[in-house]
């Protein structure tokens, strides 16, 4: 502190205007190359946090949110990430559909989905707090990120269907996956009607298999009557998920 103010002395007395302009700059130099106290790590680590669940419930992040959030471990890529080839890929999560499946409108998704994806494997409790297309794009996400060539439905009138998952088996050929997504409180269970729909579905469309994804759970008669479909119909709740996102988790 000492020095500091020895330095401010110095530079209020200097006459010389170029000298005075270095002075200033070694200054600032010197300044942005002390260490940040241990306090302000914290906080930038807990504003990064607030922003990361701003950011998905569509709300506005404030100047020092958004810097937190821009420096921040979300904004850096994993070694294992920067190993692998999706580091030199950008994908549409929205666009023109390659199945004839679906069209929705194009939205960018680059390398911070992985960030997202270990967020909320460290803080499932949070996939409650989002409105229902963001954890569509969540699932969506999900899916991608494990080998499935995904396209999301329009958000009104998709016709039972959130998502559309293709896997490609070098045996049996490509595997079409139906994707509902569901996000309900806890106390409210995923019921019989839901279900039924979706075997519907699945047929109108020949896919392979139906998947119910919710961050609740189901009623005991939805799980009669998936079981008796099993291999057509996938149920996967708030436990499932939670598993899915820890696999992200670094």
């Amino acid at each position: 502190m000492k020095k500091d103010n020895k330095a401010l002395r110095e530079l209020r007395n200097e006459t010389n205007p170029y000298k005075h302009v270095k002075r200033v700059l070694q200054l600032e130099r010197k300044k942005r190359k002390s260490p940040p106290a241990v306090h302000q790590i914290f906080d930038q680590i807990e504003q990064a946090n607030i922003a990361m669940k701003k950011l998905f419930l569509d709300e506005v992040l404030t100047d020092d949110e958004l810097d937190a959030l821009l420096n921040s471990e979300f904004m850096k890529p994993s070694e294992e990430y920067l190993s692998s080839d999706r580091v030199h890929q950008a994908s549409e999560l929205y666009k023109q559909s390659k199945f004839a499946l679906a069209v929705s409108s194009p939205i960018l998704f680059s390398s911070i989905e992985l960030e997202v994806l270990d967020y909320f494997g460290r803080h499932p409790e949070l996939l409650h707090s989002l409105p229902p297309r963001k954890f569509e794009e969540l699932i969506a996400t999900i899916f991608r990120n494990n080998g499935f060539n995904v396209e999301l439905t329009p958000e009104t009138r998709d016709g039972g269907v959130d998502i559309f998952a293709v896997q490609k088996d070098g045996f049996g050929g490509s595997i079409l996956n139906i994707v509902e997504c569901k996000r309900y409180s806890p106390e409210y269970k995923v019921g019989i009607g839901i279900v039924q729909r979706m075997l519907g579905v699945v047929e109108q469309h020949r896919a392979t298999q139906g998947v119910i994804v919710t961050t609740s759970s189901f009623t005991r008669d939805a799980q009669t009557c998936a079981q008796s479909s099993q291999y057509r119909l996938g149920l996967k709740g708030y436990a499932d998920l939670s598993k899915w996102l820890i696999a992200f988790s670094k």
